[in-house]
């Protein structure tokens, strides 16, 4: 990255003590769900909202806005525009925010992030109502202040994917809908349908499942020295710095697919950050595109390559070693348990089809909470019905139900759709892919085939980190666009044309 404009080499001296608090806070904000201690949720929420405070009195600084508002925006190259791009962004957003907001946005959600985990082991939605009650209105206020064209949702949407509208989405999702029940259905009277699986019920050894991860990671070029994987209720990925991003995972008493997915999942994000150029550092643009793109990465990793009959035989001899059980097994009972298709309440274990309808669930939930058609307290019946409706399962616990995913405790409203819209995005790349290396099982068969995938997401997505929109960036690696089609031709082939 070059940078001639002065202003801007000014500007990016400035941004570097913004740049350093907001990463004291994602350090801060992995050790509250690694590490913290329960009895500190109080001083921690307090804490993070005070700097919080400090990086919006910094990013609003009169002295740091007219900076930005110098700048004159022709003669610039594509890293230059970017940043004044991406720091126009965060100014407007915050110039919006009063700061009592944001200190109060801050406190609520930071502590709900460790009530919700209660109220989740203790499967009792009462716990966190008074919270989620809270975050919605604190939510519905953060929309009356940034404004909206068409849906209060956009307001939030946008905050997550640059450009995208509720009606993209609706779109998006009318398409996909009616072809994945398709699929599904087809799968589903195929004599392929396996509903269950032996290995679901096979407890293992924690100690040596945490060995396989790391092994399975090592494979995956997982570098320990810029990396490390730990354990949280929810798996999720926290980018420190450049070189240090930080993955967790979780292990239950049996089902290892859960644990080994959730660790490959979250990898997916750490290739990400840890591939963004390192001429981007301490800048603006040190951070993945967008959402869905981060998910894009994700998805890839988890399901079309982690998935893939090449790679599972790659590991096979691994899991053999440190899961006794698998002993009694055929490697085809190891392929088939990873690619099983079958409605599961939960989503983050959800196939590769049925998947989309949980996130549609929770799109069509935030738009009705923003349009004051459903209230908090009737959200676990309405969530119970839908999930019978649209995957034909009783949710038999909060747990499984309501109360299983961290988001809403985060205040992180419009996020959802980004998921969906990641995992299509992962077939754009497949397609991309094969059209720029060959086969991707031919790439598998390779010796460095996997270091060669990693090497295209590196040169096509990751090393630009903000630089460009997500459209921008969908454009320019196809040259037409988003499509949720490549997707679609993925699942059909992978699970119909068999």
């Amino acid at each position: 990255m070059k940078i001639r404009n002065k202003t801007i080499k000014e500007i990016l001296l400035k941004y570097r003590k913004i740049d350093s608090l907001k990463r004291l806070i994602s350090l801060a904000g992995w050790d509250l769900n690694v590490y913290m201690p329960q009895k500190a949720v109080e001083d921690r929420a307090f804490i993070i909202s005070e700097v919080e405070l400090q990086i919006k009195n910094l990013i609003l600084d009169k002295s740091f806005i007219k900076l930005v508002n110098e700048v004159k925006e022709n003669n610039l190259n594509i890293y230059e525009k970017a940043i004044i791009r991406v720091l126009k962004r965060e100014i407007g957003y915050l110039q919006k925010l009063p700061s009592s907001f944001i200190e109060e946005f801050s406190k609520i959600t930071n502590k709900a992030q460790v009530v919700w985990r209660e109220a989740k082991d203790r499967n009792d939605f009462s716990v966190f109502k008074p919270y989620l009650e809270k975050i919605v209105y604190l939510v519905k206020k953060e929309v009356e202040y940034l404004g909206y064209k068409e849906h209060p949702y956009d307001a939030l949407i946008d905050l997550y994917e640059e450009g995208w509208t509720t009606k993209d989405f609706e779109d998006f999702f009318s398409f996909v809908k009616p072809r994945l029940k398709d699929i599904f259905f087809k799968v589903f009277n195929s004599k392929y349908f396996i509903d269950k699986h032996p290995l679901e019920k096979e407890k293992y050894n924690k100690e040596k499942m945490e060995k396989l991860n790391l092994r399975v990671l090592k494979i995956l070029n997982f570098d320990n020295q810029r990396s490390r994987l730990d354990i949280a209720p929810h798996p999720f990925e926290q980018s420190i710095s450049l070189n240090d991003v930080r993955i967790t995972t979780w292990y239950h008493k049996n089902d290892f697919k859960r644990s080994l997915s959730a660790t490959i999942h979250e990898f997916g994000h750490l290739l990400y950050e840890t591939n963004i150029d390192s001429k981007l550092k301490f800048t603006p643009l040190q951070a993945g595109i967008s959402y869905a793109f981060h998910e894009s990465s994700s998805r890839f990793w988890e399901n079309v390559i982690a998935k893939n009959e090449i790679f599972l035989r790659k590991i096979w001899p691994l899991a053999l070693k440190y899961l006794d059980f698998l002993k009694k097994y055929k490697f085809k009972d190891f392929v088939t348990y990873f690619n099983l298709v079958k409605p599961s309440l939960i989503r983050v274990e959800a196939d590769e089809i049925t998947y989309h309808f949980h996130i549609i669930l929770r799109f069509e939930i935030e738009k009705m909470l923003l349009e004051d058609k459903i209230k908090i307290e009737e959200l676990p019946e309405y969530w119970n019905e839908k999930v019978k409706e649209y995957l034909g399962l009783r949710v038999d616990s909060y747990r499984d139900g309501i109360l299983q995913d961290i988001h809403w405790s985060m205040g992180a409203f419009g996020y959802f759709p980004t998921y969906s819209l990641g995992t299509f995005l992962s077939g754009l790349w497949l397609e991309s892919i094969e059209n720029d290396l060959g086969d991707i099982n031919n790439l598998l068969k390779q010796k460095d085939g996997i270091l060669t995938i990693q090497n295209w997401f590196k040169d096509k997505i990751y090393r630009f980190g903000r630089t460009y929109s997500s459209k921008e960036l969908i454009y320019k690696i196809t040259k037409k666009g988003f499509s949720p089609q490549p997707f679609i031709n993925y699942l059909d082939s992978k699970y119909i044309k068999i």
